[in-house]
């Protein structure tokens, strides 16, 4: 060690003492041991670094544990955007995937069965103890427009006939009892803002129709959730899921949202909206062990636009590809 080197070293250690962190306490040898051992991942990458790849960032993922990636494996995948690719990619290696079977028939969506996402913490919330305890939703989130039905349970603007909604409530039923048999679950948070129906308690996946808000008022509200609120909606499912031997992996959905219902600027709306949602992926995942985080967000954020398809709301097809490979590589068992 050069006589500099060694100079710098002890006045480190004497400003250490002098503010109060003598490197003999344990919290120090502790802090120290963490830093040597994560020596390959504690600075940023630099363009040389082996984590950047093709114009952005693959962090050095270690998930907390491993899957088969065949037909013994059933994998529930849950809300939009991330989830809905990686059914696809898990399809070809023989996983069975509940969600990804249904395909309801008068839907034009962009993948099959998006109509099963869940845009809000307190919707997943919802699907998830609902279908613990096999409970069906009832007819007072159907609501009449003209001679059609919207089912504010259910994202997008399609109006079905009563007949078709009720019997469509049916079907999602049955997609969701398969939920209990499941051995992981991977759960796409996507946003924070909320419409929530007072009268009946629920959180919707849509904005409600405007005539039938107006002749009840007080009945909707738009809700921004906050950190302590996502985690109160989420941290009882998530504790079921695990009392019922589940595994869950959750994931920040790299997509922007569409839309904000507030005041902000969209940009800055889905900035704050996906901060709150990392803050608790990453508590829930330190507070349960059998919670993982895996950081899709982070990915498709440092490749800017690009990771993005031309409207600029969805992920584009090569970083979609790219990131569901990442997922099974990083999850496979040896």
């Amino acid at each position: 060690m050069s006589s500099l080197a060694l100079a710098d070293r002890r006045s480190f250690l004497q400003g250490s003492k002098i503010l109060g962190y003598d490197p003999a306490m344990p919290i120090f040898a502790e802090i120290m041991k963490i830093m040597r051992a994560n020596k390959a991942r504690r600075e940023f990458p630099n363009p040389f670094d082996p984590r950047c790849q093709a114009e952005t960032l693959f962090p050095d993922f270690r998930p907390r544990f491993k899957l088969n990636f065949d037909e013994t494996l059933s994998v529930f995948t849950m809300g939009p955007c991330f989830s809905r690719h990686l059914e696809n990619a898990l399809a070809p290696l023989g996983v069975v995937l509940p969600a990804l079977a249904y395909a309801p028939p008068d839907e034009s969506v962009r993948y099959r069965n998006e109509i099963l996402n869940d845009l809000n913490p307190g919707a997943i919330s919802q699907r998830v103890l609902g279908a613990l305890a096999g409970k069906r939703h009832g007819p007072a989130t159907l609501i009449p427009v003209g001679q059609l039905v919207s089912d504010l349970l259910l994202p997008g603007e399609g109006l079905v006939t009563k007949a078709r909604a009720e019997a469509r409530r049916n079907e999602i039923f049955d997609v969701y009892a398969k939920l209990p048999g499941a051995d992981v679950l991977v759960i796409t948070l996507a946003g924070i803002e909320a419409w929530f129906d007072r009268t009946n308690g629920v959180f919707l996946n849509r904005f409600p129709p405007l005539d039938f808000a107006r002749q009840r008022p007080g009945r909707f509200e738009c809700l921004t959730q906050d950190v302590e609120d996502v985690m109160s909606l989420l941290g009882e499912p998530i504790k079921a899921l695990g009392d019922a031997g589940k595994r869950v992996i959750l994931v920040v959905s790299p997509a922007p949202v569409g839309q904000t219902y507030g005041e902000a600027d969209a940009i800055c709306a889905n900035e704050f909206g996906k901060s709150v949602l990392l803050v608790c992926a990453a508590r829930l995942a330190r507070k349960f062990e059998h919670v993982d985080y895996f950081p899709a967000y982070e990915i498709v954020r440092w490749a800017g636009l690009a990771g993005l398809d031309d409207n600029k709301v969805h992920m584009g097809a090569g970083m979609a590809e790219r990131l569901t490979k990442f997922f099974i590589a990083s999850y496979a068992a040896a």
